[in-house]
């Protein structure tokens, strides 16, 4: 096997993004909370990954704040656990697309996103 065979391999393209190997663990990193700082400070050549970095921190920084809302008695602690179920569900659906080289534009959180 070439050299040129084996980089075809560790390349997948699906959906007109490529995941390389190499990306598959910066990518599941962008999603677990500020651990998303390390593929967006230290992966410079890859768009991809620094797109779903800024959309993991931003949806990160956002669940943040939204638990600073559970000093309130009831009301508070429901919308704590309501947005930590979203933020479970959109972590686990930014990871599974992210490896299929899919974007999950994430409504408002993404549009903050693009502003980094």
């Amino acid at each position: 096997m070439t050299p040129q065979d084996q980089q075809q391999q560790n390349i997948q393209s699906v959906g007109g993004d490529t995941v390389r190997e190499q990306d598959k663990i910066q990518l599941v990193l962008a999603y677990l909370g500020l651990l998303s700082l390390i593929p967006l400070l230290t992966v410079k050549d890859s768009e991809f990954v620094k797109w779903h970095a800024k959309q993991g921190l931003v949806l990160f920084i956002g669940l943040v704040i939204v638990n600073f809302l559970q000093v309130i008695p009831f009301i508070g602690q429901l919308v704590g656990c309501v947005a930590f179920i979203g933020y479970v569900v959109a972590v686990i659906m930014g990871v599974t697309k992210a490896l299929k080289g899919e974007r999950f534009p994430i409504p408002l959180v993404s549009d903050l996103a693009s502003k980094f």
